[in-house]
């Protein structure tokens, strides 16, 4: 059975800033921009209560625009030519698109849910000190720790799509204008955050499943160390990260599925239950964070529309004898994932025998697919973990230990190891540094594929101008050929997207000058 370890997120939601508790007991709010804190923290239901509201706005933007945005601008997909996916796919951005703005809008939510637990913490320690108080100090770090990693989180995600952004840290700054800080100093605070949370969180198996853990805190601090190219310091982040493996192949997709969640690769995810998250269509759509945000239209996106489709360079990525493809990509499907009242209502013309995303399905565990889906979305697991850790090592001058680790992940997959002649003859050396970073690249591409990494990916190794700047691709039976094929990627302008036009407007701190080039 499923395990929602946060699942009150659907009785205490955070949107808009605005907090309306409603499970244990009904709270006073008299600035509507915050709780009152001196009527909360008073138990450890409300302390758990806060940190959940942390969590919430990922599931409102995992609910679509979290893996939209980040794949549609990869080389991955091919848009079916959905207004949600089409102006992301042919890098055709402008500040006025609705999705933009919900994601910036769902990222600076939760940077206020969890400035309302890091802002409290004094009041949460005095309370944990006091005789009548049924929760610790241990309980009180451990809220800290987790609300500095998902912060950290949130403003990865701003910083990797927008640039530099508005940095709030204190509670108080909620309601106040702030112009925008530059780069560097949201990566330092992110860095300091997830320092925090190495020091503060619980480690893997002594908190409920779903929680951040010092493991993941660890993971995710290694993470921005190599995106800011900091290897010694990824190096050292990344030899904190224990207690994971990875799934032998026959159990390869528990990485995917909904019965394999919170596996032991499983570093960090974001929960969905379908029984909590189903409403009317106004509700679904809302985005608000209240209980329809239990679902996510990941699988009905990716697998049922095929509102983004597989491209014939992702496929062609893999080798002949690769089995992560068919856990991947249904190469040959026949347009059997439908039920039969949904495909009356949601026909995929040109469906029949195109590939379509097999990974975070429902197929796995279902016959159909349909629009709300529960199966949770993977925010990293160890298999990005050993390939980072391959890159750290490549760039420290370890060449040996990058071709070991790589060889952990083609080990598991039950593939030719790197070194070997097998590999050689498929064009796979590995006998200098140039060659093992191209094995990085093609381990890379392959299994994390279709999870968010791709373009981030590109960007980082300066790749990005080379592979999205011409992308012919006709994999998709599109009767209108404007649709098709047609991306203009400027790295000078696309790498970020533009700072939402309602932002500008509203915040007195920001003018026209400040937003991207470009846009």
């Amino acid at each position: 059975m499923k395990k929602n370890s946060f699942n009150l997120l659907k009785c205490i939601p955070f949107a808009a800033l605005l907090f309306v508790i409603g499970c244990d007991k009904e709270v006073p709010v008299e600035n509507t921009n915050a709780l009152n804190p001196e009527i909360f923290f008073e138990s450890l239901t409300q302390v758990e209560a806060a940190v959940n509201a942390s969590y919430n706005q990922f599931q409102v933007l995992y609910q679509r625009n979290g893996y939209i945005l980040q794949d549609a601008i990869s080389d991955e997909v091919l848009s079916s030519g959905d207004p949600n996916y089409a102006p992301f796919n042919r890098f055709e951005f402008n500040p006025t698109l609705e999705n933009i703005a919900q994601y910036w809008t769902s990222c600076f939510n939760g940077v206020g849910a969890c400035n309302f637990v890091i802002g409290n913490e004094e009041r949460m320690r005095t309370t944990a000190d006091l005789p009548s108080s049924d929760y610790t100090q241990s309980d009180v770090d451990n809220a800290l720790g987790q609300a500095y990693y998902l912060r950290a989180l949130y403003y990865y995600h701003l910083v990797k799509r927008f640039g530099g952004v508005p940095l709030k840290v204190e509670l108080e700054e909620a309601t106040v204008d702030s112009p925008r800080a530059t780069v560097d100093e949201i990566y330092a605070q992110i860095i300091a955050d997830l320092q925090l949370s190495t020091q503060l969180t619980f480690p893997k198996g002594t908190s409920v499943a779903g929680r951040v853990t010092r493991e993941a805190a660890f993971a995710m601090l290694g993470k921005v160390y190599l995106h800011r190219e900091m290897y010694i310091e990824a190096r050292e982040a990344f030899n904190n990260v224990t207690n994971h493996s990875l799934l032998p192949l026959e159990n390869y997709a528990d990485n995917f599925n909904a019965s394999g969640e919170y596996n032991d690769e499983s570093m960090f995810e974001i929960g969905y239950q379908v029984a909590s998250g189903v409403g009317t269509d106004s509700e679904r759509w809302a985005q608000t964070g209240i209980g329809t945000s239990e679902i996510t239209f990941r699988s009905q996106d990716y697998t049922g529309w095929a509102n983004a489709r597989p491209s014939d360079k992702m496929i062609q990525e893999f080798e002949e004898d690769d089995p992560r493809l068919e856990f991947a990509i249904l190469v040959d499907n026949e347009n059997t994932f439908y039920g039969p009242d949904f495909s009356l209502q949601f026909p995929c013309p040109g469906c029949v025998g195109a590939p379509a995303w097999y990974k975070f399905s429902q197929l796995y565990d279902e016959t159909n697919v349909s629009e709300n889906s529960g199966v949770n979305v993977r925010i990293m697991r160890y298999a990005d973990v050993i390939l980072m850790r391959a890159e750290v090592e490549l760039n420290l001058g370890n060449t040996q230990g990058a071709i070991d680790l790589l060889n952990e992940i083609r080990d598991r997959a039950e593939m030719p190891r790197y070194g070997t002649a097998t590999m050689d003859a498929r064009g796979f050396q590995v006998n200098t540094p140039e060659q093992i970073f191209e094995a990085i690249v093609h381990e890379r591409f392959v299994e994390l594929s279709g999870e968010q990494q791709r373009f981030d990916d590109l960007v980082r190794w300066n790749l990005d101008d080379q592979e999205l700047s011409f992308f012919p691709d006709a994999n998709f039976d599109n009767p209108d050929e404007s649709l098709r094929n047609v991306r203009v990627y400027d790295p000078n302008v696309h790498r970020v997207m533009p700072i939402p036009q309602n932002e500008i407007d509203a915040n007195t701190a920001l003018t026209e000058a400040d937003q991207n080039p470009g846009y």
